[in-house]
């Protein structure tokens, strides 16, 4: 155990990581990574694993424990924990989570063959259930997901050999998909907690393509939460294969860009972007796992991070580019353009055309039950605060007021 703590702390510290950022990458609490490093607890195999993995340490770590002891085994009901205001349900998955408050996920007995044409019904519902998201909300998909998680969990606990490699694969894309769906609805927890396990059956599977665009999600999860330096670690990490097709190089690319917005690096953040809409325009390949990484999607995100950056005018050329051409099966999508795009403008001291802009992305966004969406709307309220004195101002809060959700409620 002593060989692993100083190794630990070594790899931890040689990238440039302090115990909270690499706590929130794994993820585990700061306490527990505190005890790893001090030798007072002992790691299960699977957290060994991911820290191998996040520290790229190419089994130097996993050599080190030997002798631990193995990991305990996990009862056929799976083994639950509570923690504060959530029940946590950790699935023989690997995984953690409960996708709603008050909800415990247990895994469900498969009971008959797993077969290759099984499998592919469970992937056409993933696609519908992601566009019911794209169109109505994470409220909308998240109880029908969580059941599957509980059959799919059953399943893997029965397969072997070939097959157990296609569940695994499929069970990867829920448990993703309920990360996002988690991250959408304002819970990062959550979402960081389903992201890791997603990643950890993607190992499994030994898909580069899959591999990669979780670790992108997983990405895209720290920076939402405004962790620059893990945002940009996954980041990196995603993108780092030569033969990844255009989809997937342009969303690394994307999140890279997010990462260096956070920080306040300009250039770099121009330049991620204008790589992420050539990939996308000019690259060749689709991975199939991210339909909706188009250039307007791509030009949105761009804009995010130019008003982080405070490069306004940048932000909403792109903005308006994109809304031209916004595909229709992805509303909620173009509610958040509307909303940034009504705030570049008002920000712009523009207030007529953020207004105007404004009323569209109240429309679009009030029925989308989407946290990022409604986060977007009240940002935009927020800047109209200062202008508490003029009417248009007014009418446009007074309106985006009763869309947000209520403290306490």
């Amino acid at each position: 155990m002593s060989d692993f703590k100083r190794t630990l702390r070594s790899l931890r510290e040689a990238a440039g990581l302090s115990q909270p950022q690499l706590a929130r990458l794994i993820p585990v609490s700061q306490s527990s990574l505190s005890r790893y490093e001090s030798g007072k607890q002992t790691p299960d195999t699977a957290t060994v694993q991911r820290l191998d993995d996040v520290l790229e340490a190419r089994g130097a770590l996993r050599a080190t424990v030997a002798s631990l002891a193995p990991d305990p085994p996990a009862s056929d009901h799976g083994r639950r924990q509570r923690i504060v205001g959530r029940t946590e349900v950790e699935m023989g998955f690997g995984g953690s989570a409960a996708l709603a408050d008050g909800v415990e996920l247990l895994p469900a007995p498969y009971v008959g063959v797993i077969t290759s044409e099984t499998l592919g019904i469970y992937d056409t519902l993933l696609n519908q259930y992601a566009q019911l998201d794209a169109l109505a909300g994470p409220r909308a998909a998240i109880g029908a997901v969580s059941e599957q998680l509980r059959t799919l969990e059953g399943m893997l606990s029965q397969a072997s050999g070939p097959i157990r490699v296609d569940v695994a694969r499929t069970g990867a894309r829920y448990a993703e998909f309920a990360g996002w769906l988690a991250q959408d609805s304002g819970d990062h927890v959550a979402a960081a907690r389903w992201s890791a396990k997603a990643a950890d059956l993607a190992a499994e599977t030994g898909d580069p393509y899959l591999t990669s665009y979780i670790w992108m999600r997983r990405s895209n999860v720290a920076t939402d939460a405004g962790h620059a330096a893990e945002g940009l670690l996954l980041a990196e990490a995603a993108g780092r294969s030569d033969q990844l097709p255009a989809d997937l190089c342009a969303l690394a690319l994307r999140q890279q860009a997010s990462a260096h917005a956070i920080a306040g690096r300009e250039r770099e953040t121009a330049a991620a972007i204008d790589q992420a809409l050539e990939a996308v325009t000019h690259g060749t390949g689709r991975s199939g796992l991210a339909p909706y990484c188009g250039p307007a999607y791509l030009q949105s995100e761009g804009a995010a991070a130019w008003v982080r950056l405070g490069r306004l005018d940048r932000a909403a050329q792109l903005l308006t580019d994109a809304l031209s051409n916004w595909p229709n099966d992805q509303a909620r999508d173009r509610g958040i353009g509307i909303a940034r795009l009504a705030r570049a403008h008002l920000l712009e001291d523009d207030l007529e055309q953020a207004c105007e802009i404004g009323h569209q992305a109240v429309v679009a966004v009030q029925t989308s039950h989407s946290a990022r969406a409604l986060g977007e709307l009240g940002r935009l309220r927020q800047a109209l605060q200062p202008l508490h004195g003029q009417r248009r101002a007014i009418e446009l809060s007074d309106r985006i007021q009763p869309v947000l959700p209520q403290q306490g409620a």
